[in-house]
């Protein structure tokens, strides 16, 4: 009895102490703090039942989403992504959060107009409300008109994303900012050249807008990543002398001309994409000399030209994506033409591995090379004029995924290890001269018939073309075929003989008449 007293004594002493260090460990939170987390939350219909401001009481212990700073009590962080807010923002609402670092508003139901500008409710002046917000993130919402002044106040600002609402006048930039995410919104005209105030500008993302003209000079000098994709811009810097530049997308342009040739003093380029541009310009093959890049993009301009050259010979030793299609690249391309594209080469170091020449007036043969691109997923070489075989080289491709080589002039048989590629989901292959029975293997057999149509010679499943021989025709077949190649081992004076005893035997057993008749009349055709 008395153990058992003592051990609850124990365990309640236990449990006690864990409360007071738990209640201890909390961060303290000042009264005014609390009551402005309050009204905020206050402000909004909440749209779902999970909000994670469920949990903001007045005498809640925590406050899912919000955390405080040790020192002042002040709120330094809050991240409302996905709270199922709905309603006006009112920004002044934080202007009493004077510590606050991190805002995350991402993906409410936010709408209207933002205020011009954010008071703190404390008699103190719009400049200094928020003056430790180093992110601000409001995206995916419903806010429109223009994006007020006071985000170019924040003097401590270092990342921003506005993106996915509908704002149609695009703000000043702190020159605090390194990070600024703007895309999917209605802006128009050209880049502001406020975009020129933060010299320490590393990532800038404008897709989706109708901003039009040149992209500014001032951002080819310290920019990192250049996301301008699906504008009406015409005009890209002559002057890329930025060491740092990693990212360069303007894909779904107006930009005319020819590539910038001072992109090749860009040593840290990875990606490049131009693609849906008016780009009238040889194949760049000083892009070369860029030891780092990834992935090219130059689909759907004006290249023309051969893609191949003796004077420079593709190394690629780290692309593992090309894409070069609906171009007017032409000529053909040697056996070895992907031998140096060593990284593409190496199995399982990338999961995004392609290879697309469609839509040009490439001719000859298919490069055998094309085999040791272990990594590959994808390869398009439709729409062309590569003759010849199919290389049966592509049966090493074990990762690839989808293969088109439709509307080409490739003869022959496909070869029957492509039936092999247990991940090939995808396969096109019509409208060439193929011949002979499609491979039996799944991936081929899970196809649509117009992935064969017009190859005339083609037989077998999923065609409706039988390739079906009884099994009398292929014994008969068979004993024809060895006896004809005992024949032919024979020496020429057997062959010879043979055939004088076998018009002999004819001769007699047919008539002399008939006989004539048949060695004169010419064959009929068949009925």
């Amino acid at each position: 009895m008395t153990l058992h007293v003592l051990s609850c004594f124990f365990i309640c002493v236990f449990a006690l102490s864990f409360l007071v260090t738990t209640l201890a460990s909390l961060p303290s939170r000042r009264l005014d703090q609390v009551e402005s987390l309050l009204a905020f939350k206050n402000e909004f219909i909440l749209s779902c039942n999970n909000s994670v401001t469920n949990s903001w009481t007045r005498d809640a212990i925590s406050f899912d989403g919000v955390s405080f700073d040790e020192h002042t009590g002040g709120v330094m962080e809050l991240k409302l992504r996905g709270a199922c807010l709905s309603g006006t923002l009112d920004a002044n609402k934080f202007g009493r959060l004077t510590d606050l670092e991190f805002l995350d508003l991402h993906q409410n139901r936010f709408t209207g107009v933002l205020p011009s500008s954010i008071s703190s409710n404390l008699g103190l002046s719009n400049t200094t409300a928020l003056t430790k917000l180093r992110f601000l993130d409001i995206s995916n919402n419903s806010l429109q008109g223009k994006v007020p002044e006071w985000l170019s106040n924040l003097p401590s600002l270092t990342a921003t994303n506005l993106s996915h609402n509908s704002f149609d006048s695009f703000p000043n930039i702190p020159p605090t900012a390194k990070y600024v995410v703007a895309s999917n919104n209605n802006f128009t005209g050209e880049m502001p050249l406020s975009l020129c105030n933060p010299r320490n500008l590393l990532y800038l993302e404008l897709s989706h807008n109708s901003l039009t003209g040149s992209v500014p000079r001032c951002l080819s000098e310290s920019i990192t990543v250049l996301y301008l994709r699906h504008n009406n811009l015409t005009t890209l810097p002559d002057t890329f002398s930025n060491s740092s530049l990693k990212l360069l997308d303007v894909g779904h342009n107006q930009i005319s001309g020819k590539l910038p040739r001072c992109l090749e003093h860009c040593k840290s380029l990875e990606f490049v994409d131009v693609e849906e541009n008016q780009i009238n310009d040889t194949f760049p093959f000083w892009l070369e000399s860029l030891p780092n890049l990834k992935a090219l993009i130059l689909g759907s301009n004006r290249f023309y030209g051969p893609i191949s050259s003796p004077q420079y010979p593709l190394t690629f030793s780290k692309l593992m994506i090309i894409d070069i299609s609906r171009n007017m690249f032409k000529g053909s391309l040697p056996p070895n033409y992907f031998m140096n594209w060593s990284a593409a080469i190496r199995p399982g170091d990338s999961s995004n591995s392609l290879v697309d020449f469609s839509g040009n007036r490439f001719v000859g043969e298919i490069p055998e090379s094309i085999g040791l691109l272990k990594s590959l997923l994808a390869l398009n070489l439709s729409n062309n004029g590569f003759t010849g075989r199919i290389p049966s080289s592509l049966a090493n491709l074990t990762e690839l995924e989808s293969l088109d080589i439709s509307r080409n002039q490739l003869s022959g048989t496909i070869p029957q290890e492509l039936g092999k590629l247990t991940f090939l989901s995808y396969i096109n292959m019509s409208y060439n001269n193929l011949t002979g029975l499609i491979p039996q293997g799944t991936q081929f057999q899970t196809q649509n018939e117009s992935a064969f149509v017009g190859n005339i010679g083609l037989c077998g499943f999923p065609l409706r073309k039988s390739c079906f021989v009884s099994a009398t025709t292929q014994r008969q077949s068979s004993h024809a075929s060895k006896a004809m190649h005992a024949l032919n081992a024979r020496n020429s004076l057997l062959l010879f003989s043979f055939l004088i005893v076998f018009h002999f035997v004819l001769f007699f057993s047919t008539g002399p008449a008939e006989y004539m008749g048949r060695s004169v009349r010419p064959p009929r055709g068949p009925y």
